[in-house]
């Protein structure tokens, strides 16, 4: 019996990589179907997007997009993470900070993205501080709202015995409070970067003359619908390399929320 497990597995491997090339040729059939209904300024044919695609990946221009939105997301994600995730922490563990803090991150989860891109072009011009802004401002409070349940969740028996043991400072943190915060967050930083990277396209796209969105709004200018589309798939294989990876990570931090291996392996 445990000798199939194996072959179980491959099967349902094989069976998910099968479903999802066919739900990928589905799309793509779709796609060529209504290319062909329309004209190409309104949804061009997939080969003609994979032919601009093909040209951009030899192009400067790229590269300089993609590190532009990366720098973007990566700073503003990580000063959402610090920011968020000590106020989170100070309201978790302090009753009297909660009530403080709480109304003003119920708040800020409130308010779409494009309203802080139009304060941000007031008050920093058009540049990279108004993609970091915005991504910091929109994330910091699911971190800020994900650490305080992380922290008010917390077995109290394990306090208990952390107090039993007399940790405190830095070793009450590392031994007790970070395993429970990264087992809450990670999983909720998944979607939080998903989301940096939609909040700093789209500021990029009316604010930064620099990026992804900003190549996105040249094409668009340009009628050039191709390339626009080209632009998304680039986007799109960004948004899954980073989800993967952050995936990945999780997978070696929690080791203990993966499924077992089958006996056998």
């Amino acid at each position: 019996m445990l000798s199939n497990q194996p072959d179980v597995n491959a099967l349902t491997r094989l069976r998910s990589i099968l479903l999802g090339l066919g739900t990928l040729i589905l799309v793509l059939g779709g796609w060529q179907w209504g290319s062909q209904q329309y004209s190409r300024v309104i949804l061009p044919a997939p080969i003609e997007v994979a032919v601009v695609l093909r040209s951009l990946l030899l192009e400067r221009r790229l590269w300089a997009a993609i590190a532009a939105t990366s720098l973007h997301v990566l700073v503003g994600f990580i000063l959402a993470l610090v920011i968020g995730g000590l106020l989170g922490l100070a309201a978790g563990r302090q009753s009297w900070v909660r009530p403080a803090l709480t109304p003003v991150a119920i708040a800020l989860l409130g308010t779409p993205p494009i309203a802080w891109l139009m304060l941000t072009m007031v008050w920093f011009g058009l540049g990279h501080a108004n993609s970091i802004f915005t991504v910091a401002i929109t994330v910091g409070p699911m971190v800020f709202a994900g650490v305080v349940n992380a922290v008010m969740t917390l077995d109290p028996n394990l306090v208990d015995v952390a107090q039993v043991y007399q940790l405190s400072g830095t070793s009450r943190f590392q031994s007790l409070y970070w395993p429970h915060l990264v087992s809450r967050l990670l999983p909720l930083l998944v979607t939080g970067l998903g989301l940096a990277w939609r909040v700093s396209i789209m500021s990029e796209v009316l604010a930064t003359p620099t990026g992804i969105g900003a190549e996105l709004n040249t094409a668009r200018a340009n009628l050039d619908t191709a390339e626009v589309m080209a632009w998304i798939v680039i986007t799109i294989g960004l948004v899954l390399a980073s989800d993967t990876l952050l995936r990945r990570l999780q997978q070696q931090l929690l080791p203990w929320q993966q499924p077992a291996k089958p006996l056998g392996w």
